[in-house]
């Protein structure tokens, strides 16, 4: 069978599922995708509140995509992680060494091990290398095969409350009876997809602008700097709008058609332009939100050369990249997926979709359970055939008397059966009769005849 990998995402306001391919030449087929729009307030800042109307939203979509697979069932999946909770805390790791010794794979792996357990009170979701030292001396993020007795690590914990996570375990392990294969961090998946590696190494952010938070992840070096989340997305600007007064659906319509974060001078219509001070003032807070954190991982823009990937279903707000480019002097691009990527079905929207497909992209080239079992009936064996039982020896045959052998004495004509006596006596019997018929006499033949 095929290797295929299934990942969920539940979101605020939508729950997604996809299936991805793995041919064995290693490309990456995103084979369907299906969603579901959430009901309010049953998830909100990534934290599951209603178990039971999340598994049964969770389970519309399990079941769409085992309509997509032939004589299989989907058994495991993959879960994006996010929300407000999830940040990164800095640590430093020590090891002192007994003499100078070359530093090994094993060295490090042990140390990064160590960071496990110093964050007992949150979910331990990631350790990321930020800079290695030996002997004090920084060797950024490559130690190994240097000479040294003394090696730490400064690194970034990525966590979230573990109250989320047991909250998924109802909904999927309890409720759905599927198997959690593992977690994947949503921003940073997001960010290898998007992300071109010179972009990580001169220094870049990516933006996750979504329903109710948005996500900073930023990069220099080919590491992880910082990241953390804003309790603030693009459903604040829907809501904003329900003060004109409309309802939240009409809000969110009307958003998605005029609402524009960078409006030009020539608007003259009084309620389009009531409408659009809502969002810019809305957007103008997120945006500026996310400025402030480049200051808050000690950094300045000028930092992270490469600018902004920004992604996330609130990048499609008209006017948001001018917005956040001039709030931050950065230059800003929108994330798609790379060609690298093939999506089956003309219908499916890669950049809508990028975040479910990120959590695929991120497993492909790793080592990873199996998500879907194979209902194909195995073969009945062939039948056995019952022993036979062996035929029995057919029995000696008797030994029979030598009939070409002629008695000689009495004795051994006295020894012989009557069979081989009369046939012998009727012989002369017959020959005496037919001499008397003839008028001869036995006197008249041979006596060897007789």
């Amino acid at each position: 069978m095929t290797r295929s990998i299934v990942a969920i995402e539940i979101g605020s306001s939508k729950i997604k599922g996809a299936i991805g391919e793995l041919d064995p030449s290693g490309a990456l087929l995103i084979k369907g995708i299906e969603e579901v729009r959430q009901k309010p307030n049953i998830v909100s800042y990534g934290h599951v509140h209603n178990v039971r109307e999340v598994a049964n939203e969770l389970k519309q979509v399990i079941t769409a995509l085992n309509s997509r697979l032939n004589n299989a069932e989907i058994t495991g999946v993959y879960v994006a992680v996010g929300g407000r909770s999830l940040m990164t805390t800095p640590a430093t790791i020590e090891e002192h060494l007994e003499a100078d010794t070359e530093i090994t794979p094993e060295m490090v792996d042990d140390l990064l091990g160590r960071a496990r357990s110093i964050s007992p009170d949150r979910n331990l979701l990631d350790v990321q290398p930020v800079e290695f030292k030996i002997n004090g001396k920084a060797q950024g993020s490559n130690p190994i095969g240097i000479i040294g007795n003394e090696l730490s690590a400064n690194v970034n914990l990525v966590t979230i409350r573990s109250q989320i996570i047991r909250n998924m375990q109802m909904v999927i392990n309890e409720k759905l009876g599927l198997e959690i294969n593992g977690l994947v961090i949503r921003p940073l998946a997001e960010a290898n997809l998007v992300m071109t590696p010179e972009e990580r190494r001169l220094g870049a952010m990516l933006v996750d602008f979504g329903s109710e938070t948005t996500t900073v992840a930023i990069y220099k070096k080919d590491t992880l700097k910082y990241l953390a989340t804003i309790p603030l997305g693009s459903r604040h600007i829907t809501r904003d709008l329900t003060a004109i007064p409309l309802t939240e659906e009409k809000a969110e319509e009307i958003k998605c058609s005029i609402g524009n974060a960078w409006p030009g001078k020539n608007i003259t219509d009084p309620e389009t332009t009531k409408i659009n001070n809502y969002v810019r003032m809305r957007a103008g807070e997120i945006a500026a939100n996310i400025a402030a954190q480049i200051g808050f991982a000690h950094m300045a823009p000028n930092e992270l050369p490469s600018g902004i990937v920004l992604v996330g279903g609130g990048a499609n707000l008209t006017g948001f990249i001018e917005l956040l480019g001039s709030e931050t002097g950065m230059t800003v691009r929108r994330g798609t997926t790379p060609p690298s990527v093939r999506v089956l079905g003309a219908k499916l929207n890669p950049a809508q979709d990028l975040d479910i497909v990120a959590i695929i992209n991120s497993l492909a080239g790793a080592e990873f359970k199996p998500c879907i079992s194979d209902l194909t009936p195995e073969p009945e064996p062939e039948p056995i055939p019952a022993p036979q039982p062996k035929p029995e020896p057919e029995p000696a045959a008797k030994p029979q008397p030598d009939k070409a052998k002629k008695p000689s004495t009495d004795s051994e004509w006295e020894d012989q059966p009557d069979e081989e006596i009369y046939p012998k006596k009727k012989n002369v019997f017959q020959r005496l009769g037919g001499w008397l018929k003839s008028g001869l006499t036995p006197l008249d033949d041979s006596e060897e005849d007789f």
